[in-house]
């Protein structure tokens, strides 16, 4: 292999390649959640995810990094909501508070999530819908 090709290659790399904290698929999610509350302004009143069967395969029993064991697809979405850093991209919620993590625990089981298949060709795909009043992202 030729220096330039070589070169050519891990350029590729660096830019392909993003850090990740933990499994991908749920900070997948959480990071969805991250960019949907900053397009939204606000914390929603309640959510819609629609994944794709592997992103369910891949996230349903998982625990979500820095969530004190909070594991599946709502606990990235709230993980994402309360405490994610859109900038951070997949390291969305590398910085967590305990009060965050209180937060994220009271919420699973109180915030409105509706989880769903979604209909899509894609075997990796994502999409969250928040709500607040009349508002949506």
């Amino acid at each position: 292999m030729t220096t330039e090709k070589y070169n050519y290659y891990v350029n590729v790399l660096r830019d392909e390649l993003v850090p990740a904290m933990g499994c991908t698929e749920p900070i997948a999610i959480a990071y969805a959640a991250a960019r949907a509350r900053a397009a939204l302004g606000s914390f929603p009143e309640a959510c819609e995810i629609a994944v794709s069967g592997n992103i369910i395969k891949n996230a349903k029993s998982v625990v979500v990094p820095h969530t004190n064991g909070m594991k599946g697809i709502g606990a990235a979405l709230v993980a994402g909501l309360v405490a994610g850093n859109p900038e951070a991209r997949l390291e969305v919620i590398s910085h967590v508070t305990n009060a965050q993590i209180s937060e994220m625990h009271r919420l699973v089981d109180t915030l409105p999530i509706t989880i769903t298949l979604a209909e899509s060709e894609y075997p990796f795909d994502i999409g969250v819908r928040l709500f607040k009043g009349s508002d949506t992202s």
